[in-house]
């Protein structure tokens, strides 16, 4: 399986990668975790630009993301192709659901979807998990972790972040499996809904 976990910052994302992890390897299948940006060259890059460290035009970083999902998808040895052909379920923090949610104030969505048709046509995840937060909520987990905040974690942006994530699975998510899962749940209450959907997936696979 190839599993997509989406969200905002402090939706718990790294938390239920880590428990849903837990669960199948506690039934004895391999998992292979993976997130975007990569730390591929591409997706190092893209980091120093979210940390303020490096200044980018907003094409550029969407572009970048693109580019940096396309070495994702392809690399020899860390690729998601490669990983699934080897036998691991994959699953990755952020696909290219992201690009849309969060490029897509500052540059045309479609092109930006134009830039990743590639990855929705190569590989579309077999379970999209959108861990839904209001943007207030985010911000707070956010300040808890004691972190500096990044380029779009601002309570503006987030909130045109969450309304971007929506219209982007209604126009570039046709036909893919797309769950909504309240993220302000606790954790354990957040990872059975998850581990509901993923055991309903492989009991139809």
């Amino acid at each position: 399986m190839f599993i997509v976990i989406e969200g905002l910052d402090g939706s718990g994302k790294s938390t239920q990668i880590d428990m849903l992890r837990d669960r199948l390897q506690g039934r004895g299948e391999a998992c292979y975790l993976t997130a975007e940006p990569t730390e591929l060259p591409t997706g190092r890059f893209l980091r120093s630009i979210l940390q303020q460290e490096v200044r980018a035009d907003p094409r550029t970083v969407a572009a970048l993301f693109a580019a940096d999902r396309i070495e994702h998808l392809f690399h020899p040895e860390e690729g998601l192709l490669q990983k699934l052909a080897e036998g691991y379920h994959v699953i990755a923090s952020r696909y290219y659901f992201s690009s849309l949610a969060y490029q897509s104030d500052d540059t045309d969505p479609g092109w930006i979807a134009s830039l990743n048709l590639l990855a929705k046509r190569t590989l579309p995840a077999d379970l999209t998990i959108f861990l839904d937060l209001a943007p207030s909520v985010s911000l707070e987990r956010i300040a808890a972790r004691g972190a500096a905040r990044e380029l779009f974690e601002t309570q503006e942006k987030l909130s045109h972040v969450r309304e971007n994530f929506y219209l982007a699975f209604e126009h570039f998510g046709e036909g893919e499996n797309i769950h909504i899962i309240d993220a302000a749940a606790d954790p354990v209450t957040v990872s059975d809904a998850i581990w509901e959907v993923v055991e309903d997936f492989l009991a139809g696979a």
